[in-house]
């Protein structure tokens, strides 16, 4: 009888009875596995996770705070970055079990998983050769085999097409255990030596840094002079560099889903392929270090990124070269020879092709299109992109449309 009053007071104060607790609060994971990291990369953690979500494993990341931090239950299977920290690798070992490896270290048997350095050096040497430039660099500091791999690859890259191949080797001639400011200045020496334009690759986002930090030291211009590429496109390190850097997406959230879709596989105890799997990137995320044609005259260069920098400003030739040190019929000749167009015509031909894009792209009206592209109104817009592609604004939009839904 008490018991029924205390619930029936209970009822009447509207407190909710005790209830079983939900399925998934209460079942077992799928698998417990640690992730270790020598290095980090959201990119890389967020693949590892979005496969751990499919697979209902219980996701230890702890050590990506703490590299040295021990799980706090036994794991299952292990997804491990090794780079440069012993600790890890031993923390690693002594757990003999499953274990899948991102990277290029081989310090003990278990699948792995690595960049395609091939693709990643063939899309650095198009991305040069398609913007004219002849002379192309990589920046070495010879401290990782992916390192050695890349470099190599991109030599051979730049052998295959046809340009010259430069190597910016950071430790030639100095100490094992030179400091870093050495190594700087060495960085600093070869840029100043090498052909202009250059172009330079590499091998992550935090060395093509470097290689603007030195290019500003020396006064060179980026990318008139020194285009600079790197490779990660870490949108943190890319965007807040004092000249916004080009990289090339190097995929590596794929990489972490395949580490952990390999390691499910090895838990399972299906047979895994030797030899790393290699994820291939997705391509290069242009911004300002080589957003620039290959310019042997300085002061052409210079004209030419003032346009691409503001030719959808209200912007003519006559402002154009009053940034540059020479008159304007000297810089309308060399422009002319360089370029192979007039400035007049380069700021046309970029317009159009700003437009152009907007016509496919959106459904913006034609008179705004023209405002946002640098044109004056729509009327001459109309004219000069008739006059450059053959066909009205109007035209290439239905054009477009026709071809993509065709």
């Amino acid at each position: 009888m008490k018991t029924k009053k205390l619930v029936r007071s209970i009822s009447a104060a509207n407190i909710p009875l005790p209830m079983a607790l939900p399925t998934h609060l209460t079942r077992k994971p799928a698998g417990r596995i640690l992730l270790l990291m020598g290095w980090y990369s959201i990119a890389i953690h967020r693949g590892v996770a979005r496969y751990a979500k499919q697979a209902g494993w219980a996701l230890d990341s702890a050590s990506v705070r703490n590299a040295s931090a021990a799980p706090v239950w036994e794991p299952d299977g292990i997804i491990a970055m090794l780079g440069p920290n012993a600790e890890i690798a031993s923390m690693v070992a002594s757990f003999k079990l499953p274990t899948v490896h991102i990277g290029y270290q081989k310090v003990f048997p278990a699948p792995r998983v690595a960049n395609d350095n091939q693709a990643i050096a063939g899309l650095a040497v198009q991305h040069f050769v398609e913007r004219g430039f002849q002379h192309l660099a990589f920046y070495f500091k010879g401290v990782s085999k992916c390192e050695l791999e890349r470099m190599e690859c991109f030599q051979a890259a730049c052998r295959k097409a046809g340009r010259t191949f430069h190597l910016i080797d950071a430790r030639s001639g100095l100490p094992k255990d030179c400091p870093p400011t050495a190594l700087f200045a060495q960085l600093r020496k070869n840029l100043t030596a090498l052909p202009k334009p250059l172009a330079v690759t590499a091998e992550n986002d935090d060395l093509a840094a470097e290689v603007i930090f030195a290019c500003q030291e020396e006064r060179l211009l980026v990318p008139e002079q020194v285009a600079v590429l790197g490779v990660m496109n870490d949108e943190l390190r890319c965007n807040f560099t004092t000249v916004p850097l080009s990289s090339i997406d190097d995929n590596a959230e794929a990489m972490g889903f395949t580490a952990a879709e390999l390691l499910d596989q090895l838990m399972a105890g299906k047979k895994i392929p030797k030899g790393p799997a290699l994820v291939p990137p997705i391509g290069v995320v242009t911004r300002q270090s080589t957003d620039i044609l290959a310019i042997e005259n300085t002061d052409v260069a210079m004209a030419l990124k003032t346009i691409w920098t503001r030719y959808r400003e209200p912007i003519n030739v006559e402002e154009v070269s009053h940034g540059v040190p020479i008159s304007y019929r000297r810089l309308h000749d060399l422009f002319q020879k360089y370029v192979g167009r007039s400035m007049s015509e380069e700021i046309a031909r970029l317009r159009v092709e700003y437009a152009a894009r907007q016509l496919a792209d959106s459904d913006k009206k034609i008179y705004a299109i023209a405002l946002e592209s640098g044109f004056a109104d729509a009327n001459r817009m109309v004219k000069v992109f008739r006059r450059i592609k053959g066909l009205t604004p109007g035209q290439f939009r239905a054009f477009s449309r026709s071809r993509s839904s065709g």
